[in-house]
């Protein structure tokens, strides 16, 4: 039986945050999102933000919003 590996939203924002060498406060700042916020998506006590936050990260990050979101 193969292994399904589960990436959520925090897991993918959390590794091209650290592939951009920036920490969560960085991030938080260059989002407009509280460093709370960051840190409860990357722990996942959040896993459904609003969308405009995730608009918001994946600007900051230089990425597509589709690619914060893909499980791949």
């Amino acid at each position: 039986m193969p292994i399904i590996a589960c990436v959520t939203l925090g897991d993918n924002v959390r590794v091209l945050r650290r592939r951009n060498f920036m920490t969560q406060e960085q991030l938080a700042k260059a989002a407009g999102i509280s460093h709370r916020t960051l840190v409860n998506i990357e722990t996942k006590r959040v896993t459904e933000p609003h969308f405009s936050t995730i608009l918001k990260l994946a600007e900051a990050l230089s990425v597509e919003p589709s690619q914060l979101v893909n499980q791949e």
